[in-house]
């Protein structure tokens, strides 16, 4: 199993959503209920037919449902399952992804909970991204200004986006990430 499904438990049609799910990932799933949210571990590779389901199910049933689908791979499964379930009590209704959640929730979490989960295998570190992010995501500026040539910043940016999914190029990304820094280093 190399992904899950995080649901918050605030409904009563689990077993018929869980029996949907199986229909369509197959029977090869585990689920493990918490107090505030229940986990499907599967192996189904489309993510966006999960979406898709579960959007439908929202829509038939006329139920709510907040749910997040995973975004790392096994290695960083209990991290990530560890710091959603802190926050899927107040997530807003809808299905969400990693980066989104961190978004909805920047205020909520333990960002060295999550800068840890996100740079965990990568190799950027926390100064790297402030300092790109404060020389204004330009890399002739930061290759001055962080005594790096030129070429090393783009051979990290690449690299950072390859193992961690966050494109330090992207405002969102950056934002997302210099926001946790910035979190990490008040608390």
């Amino acid at each position: 199993m190399n992904s899950f499904i995080i649901i918050r438990d605030n409904f009563k049609e689990k077993n018929m959503l869980i029996d949907m799910l199986k229909a369509l990932i197959g029977n090869n799933i585990e689920i493990i209920e918490n107090r505030d949210s229940f986990v499907i571990f599967h192996s189904y590779s489309n993510l966006e037919d999960i979406k898709s389901l579960l959007l439908s199910f929202c829509n038939e049933l006329m139920i709510n449902i907040c749910a997040y689908l995973s975004f790392y791979d096994n290695d960083k499964t209990q991290l990530e399952i560890n710091l959603i379930e802190k926050v899927i009590p107040i997530l807003p209704i809808g299905i969400h992804s990693f980066k989104e959640t961190l978004l909805l929730t920047l205020n909520k979490i333990n960002g060295k909970e999550a800068l840890d989960l996100i740079l965990q295998s990568s190799t950027i570190d926390k100064e790297f991204i402030k300092g790109f992010a404060e020389n204004d995501l330009n890399v002739s500026k930061a290759s001055k200004n962080l005594y790096i040539h030129r070429n090393t910043i783009n051979y990290k940016l690449d690299k950072a986006k390859e193992l961690t999914g966050f494109d330090l190029r992207c405002f969102k990304d950056i934002y997302i990430l210099y926001s946790l820094i910035l979190k990490d280093e008040v608390y």
